[in-house]
């Protein structure tokens, strides 16, 4: 009875152990769940950063602030940034759109119309002559046109009687021979005419009246262009073909840079190569590509010619000129780029400036391939949208300056 009590004892004071301790640990197990975090929440914790860094800053600017900043704004384009070939080039005029000009006839001058710098039309009158060889020229010439209607007359009249039977056929045949020397004649001279630049049109007006003497020869312009040059001086005898010219004419709209291209780089080099030009005045560099080749080298240098044509460029590239070409190798694959001028740093993180209706969004951008002149967008850009490509140093002052008056200044 004894040993029952006590077994009765036992199993009661198990069964409270039990019933104390065992709530207690379902307790500590649902606060230990609540206080450890989940993997989910882990990973929202690190979404919510990454959210906080995608943030974009903007800057407020309206257009006339931008200008008064002198903040310029390009698409970005794609092009070469690794695989370039670095020649030196220097700047010449278009040969193509430059014309030595010339008297076709010898003769004193007898005024100047234009100077050294002058803008001219093709067709513009540029010196005025006194030429004699002309003027015997234009006398052979209306006296073979007289000569030319006086047989055309007479072989019209032998040509009738010849046909009514009242003349010999040979006064006929003497008639149609002596028209077709005049003919002959009056082409020959007006040949001479055309080689001294005398039109159609000038050409009928011989002969009529006019104040305009017969020896004055003029000296008009072939092309458009700026007078860069100017060797006529009033009284002088100029001659047929003298050198130096009288005017040279360039149109300086339009350039040639010839870069020397050493033996090894010529096999990376192909006509349409894409090349970018560093001019003297350290502005943003100007793209174009290679138009030819040369397949010679040459015998004191040894190196090849690459000739790059630039057409519209204002005075940013002017002949005599000395500028660096960074041409594109061979099979070199066209990336999204960006000037370097483009790019800033802030808070330790590349980024550029792109153009909005407002003014301008601060966009963290990933970079690649990196030379002296551009860089490659790995990420963050779209190819084609507007970013400012100078003046960035200025807008990320801006910027910071705002964020100091908004008490966000880090």
């Amino acid at each position: 009875m004894r040993h029952s009590l006590k077994a009765i004892l036992a199993i009661g004071l198990i069964s409270i152990f039990l019933s104390g301790c065992l709530p207690g640990d379902d307790a500590a197990s649902e606060n230990a769940a609540a206080v450890q975090p989940s993997e989910a929440d882990t990973h929202e914790g690190g979404g919510d950063g990454h959210d906080e860094h995608a943030e974009t800053a903007s800057l407020h600017l309206t257009q006339a602030q931008i200008d008064e900043l002198g903040i310029s704004v390009e698409p970005t384009d794609l092009g070469v940034v690794a695989g370039i070939i670095e020649l030196p080039g220097e700047v010449g005029f278009n040969r193509d759109r430059l014309a030595h000009v010339t008297p076709r006839v010898s003769g004193i001058v007898r005024s100047v119309e234009v100077t050294e710098g002058d803008l001219v039309q093709a067709g513009d009158i540029l010196a005025v002559l006194d030429s004699r060889e002309l003027a015997n020229t234009i006398a052979d010439y209306l006296a073979a046109r007289t000569r030319l209607n006086l047989a055309q007359r007479s072989f019209d009249r032998e040509e009738r009687l010849w046909e009514r039977q009242i003349s010999a056929e040979q006064d006929f045949l003497q008639a149609q021979q002596a028209l077709e020397e005049a003919r002959i004649l009056v082409r020959n001279i007006s040949q001479q005419l055309d080689a001294l630049g005398i039109s159609h049109t000038q050409r009928a007006n011989l002969g009529t009246p006019t104040d305009r003497p017969l020896t004055q020869y003029e000296v008009t312009a072939p092309i458009s262009g700026t007078i860069i040059e100017r060797h006529a001086v009033l009284g002088e005898v100029v001659e047929e073909g003298s050198q130096p010219p009288a005017f040279i004419i360039a149109d300086t709209r339009s350039v040639w840079i010839d870069a020397a291209v050493y033996g090894a780089d010529l096999g990376r080099l192909r006509a349409g190569a894409a090349v970018t030009i560093a001019p003297s005045d350290g502005g943003l560099p100007i793209d174009s590509t290679i138009a030819f080749i040369s397949p010679q080298l040459g015998e004191r240098t040894r190196t090849g010619r690459a000739r790059i044509i630039v057409d519209d460029i204002g005075d940013r590239l002017r002949p005599g000129t000395f500028v660096t070409v960074e041409a594109a190798a061979a099979n070199t694959r066209p990336v999204l780029r960006v000037p370097v001028s483009a790019l800033q740093t802030i808070d330790g993180e590349q980024v550029v400036f792109v153009r909005t209706d407002e003014g301008f969004d601060v966009r963290t951008v990933s970079i690649g391939e990196r030379t002296d002149t551009y860089a490659e967008i790995l990420s963050g850009l779209q190819h084609g949208e507007p970013i400012a490509v100078s003046g960035t140093f200025t807008l990320k002052a801006e910027l910071q300056k705002e964020e100091f008056d908004d008490g966000h200044a880090h």
